[in-house]
């Protein structure tokens, strides 16, 4: 058995199909059905139920994947660690991010970084946090910034500082003065447009975070909120906002998000509304090229909940 071996049941696993993952390797059907035979031999279990239309992947099977998935990212990984220390820093630092977080947090540290690394690429992915975890979990990004909640199993994080909700709105619903902060009060009766998370299909299903934060704030304040709107996608309710619609309520890192805008952001007050915890996150054991780690001291520190 060898590394190759292990790579071609790998993307036959994913892709369902002997033909499909002969497409993705590019390589004739015959010889990867050989492949499959010969490893089955050689372990001496069978790693797929053969069916007309696909393959249905065994309990043994299930179990290689998972190690023989191990067994690729140490390898790379461990081809990643020697060149780095024979060629220096350089390569591509992958980075998902909500875009709120994103606008805020990535400008500033990617410019200064790039002025100390100037041979390291970067890639950056957008979506919730859903998206994202599936990301680092596929190994197709290095490290995340995200809203909890998470599956703390899976990922270790770095918290990231707090962030109070604010008030979007164009001119015509600013009745309130030129202050920075609008009480809570002032808000019963008004158009109100909610953030909340995106229900995904993977196992990350969450319950709704700005939408019941908010919502437990105006009830304890004595009234329920009047909601127009909730969508997961911040820059719908900004849109909305600008059109007159309705006003929202954001993160504050979302102030950034729109460059030149007319819209007047205030920050909630009497009570202040917190935002739901954002942290910088990544795949527990997979190995960090020293590109991420040194980009990662960039964050704050002061409360890591790293384990080894």
């Amino acid at each position: 058995m060898d590394i190759r071996h292990l790579k071609y049941f790998i993307t036959i696993v994913e892709e369902g199909k002997i033909s499909q993952a002969a497409k993705r390797l590019n390589i004739s059907q015959p010889p990867l059905s050989l492949h499959l035979k010969q490893l089955e031999i050689e372990l001496g279990v069978t790693l797929f139920e053969r069916h007309t239309r696909k393959l249905i992947v065994t309990e043994e099977g299930i179990l290689f994947y998972k190690r023989a998935k191990e067994l690729i990212e140490l390898l790379t990984g461990t081809i990643e660690e020697v060149k780095e220390l024979s060629e220096g820093t350089k390569g591509t630092l992958s980075i998902g991010t909500i875009s709120s977080l994103g606008a805020e947090l990535l400008p500033e540290r990617i410019r200064e970084f790039q002025i100390y690394y100037p041979d390291v690429q970067f890639q950056v992915w957008e979506g919730d946090t859903n998206r994202i975890m599936e990301l680092l979990e596929n190994r197709i990004i290095d490290l995340g910034i995200v809203r909890l909640p998470i599956d703390n199993s899976i990922f270790d994080m770095i918290h990231l500082p707090e962030e109070s909700i604010f008030v979007a709105m164009s001119s015509k619903w600013n009745s309130y003065g030129d202050g920075p902060t609008i009480s809570l009060s002032v808000l019963e009766e008004k158009p109100l447009m909610l953030l909340r998370r995106q229900q995904g299909t993977s196992m990350y299903n969450q319950d709704m975070y700005t939408v019941d934060s908010v919502k437990t704030a105006f009830i304890n304040s004595g009234f329920e909120p009047r909601i127009i709107c909730e969508s997961s996608d911040i820059m719908t309710l900004l849109t909305w906002a600008h059109h007159d619609i309705g006003i929202a309520l954001v993160p504050k890192s979302a102030i950034n998000l729109i460059p030149n805008t007319q819209l007047i952001f205030k920050e909630i007050s009497s009570p202040s509304i917190i935002a739901s915890p954002s942290a910088l996150i990544w795949l527990r054991g997979r190995y960090l090229s020293s590109i991420s780690r040194k980009f990662m001291e960039s964050f704050p520190m002061e409360n890591p909940m790293i384990k080894s």
